[in-house]
């Protein structure tokens, strides 16, 4: 009886409904990373020129990617911005984002990515929308690439690495990161300039960023505060060597080398002769 009642049960759970990852509700798709992935693909354009309208219409049609252009923005500048005539390049192998950054810098514009769209608009728009800090001469132009990208659990130095060859960066992680280079990040980056981009994924990994240039140096926190102190105090030493040199003549006191001899003091005139 009781082997039965053992027999029964385990039939019984081995026909129960197997809960597994079959089982698991679909993710739901991303429309920005499947956007993202799209950017990175070639497209080939038609070797004449051709407007901007036109153009967009090549991109939703040959890369699938729908584009709006806010003509709103260009009208102050630009009364019908669609019928402005551009010269996509005829470089086959280009990616679509660097396709476009190229078509779209003679009219002043650039793009940014939405959910699911990506937006035309010109570059003063861009830079007030990730609010660059510069002075007026840097409001018509953007500083710093503007970086979108999705990471998930991806090796900083792997990221990194990514990042510069999408957007044509010169990043150096140096020895001195340690194993932290290879500490995972996640991160889902969009319209970020490229030298806040590359903090927010170091700063996960606590490292640091130092720039040199137009190069970006990625170091740990360590070695990071030495390369710190040490320009300091480079900078100190510069700056005395400076004063030095600018600072008016004072001759040594008591005379010395090269000073004025000392002049001697007048006698006192001698007393009247007693007669």
């Amino acid at each position: 009886m009781i082997t039965r009642f053992v027999l029964a049960v385990v039939v019984g759970v081995a026909g129960m409904p197997r809960i597994g990852a079959a089982d698991e509700p679909a993710r739901k798709p991303d429309p920005t990373a499947d956007l993202l992935a799209k950017l990175r693909k070639p497209v080939e354009f038609p070797r004449e020129g051709l407007t901007l309208g036109a153009f967009v219409e090549v991109i939703e049609a040959k890369a699938n990617v729908s584009v709006v252009v806010n003509e709103e923005a260009f009208q102050s500048d630009k009364a019908n911005v669609s019928n402005e005539m551009v010269k996509p390049p005829r470089v086959k192998t280009l990616p679509l984002a660097a396709a476009l950054r190229h078509t779209l810098a003679p009219l002043d514009a650039t793009f940014l990515v939405r959910k699911g769209y990506i937006e035309i608009v010109p570059v003063t728009f861009a830079v007030k929308e990730v609010k660059q800090m510069g002075g007026e001469e840097d409001a018509g132009r953007l500083l710093e690439p503007l970086v979108s990208a999705i990471y998930k659990e991806k090796p900083i130095n792997e990221a990194l690495a990514d990042l510069a060859e999408e957007f044509d960066l010169s990043i150096v992680v140096a020895p001195q990161s340690g194993d932290n280079k290879t500490g995972f990040v996640s991160a889902r980056l969009l319209n970020v300039p490229a030298d806040k981009a590359i903090e927010l994924l170091t700063l996960q990994a606590d490292l640091r960023v130092i720039r040199k240039g137009n190069a970006f140096f990625v170091t740990g926190r360590d070695h990071a505060n030495d390369l710190a102190n040490e320009r300091l105090d480079r900078e100190q030493r510069e700056n005395e060597v400076e004063r030095a040199r600018t600072a008016p003549f004072q001759p040594p006191v008591g005379g010395g080398l090269g000073a004025p001899a000392p002049v001697p003091a007048p006698a006192p005139p001698a007393p009247p002769a007693k007669m």
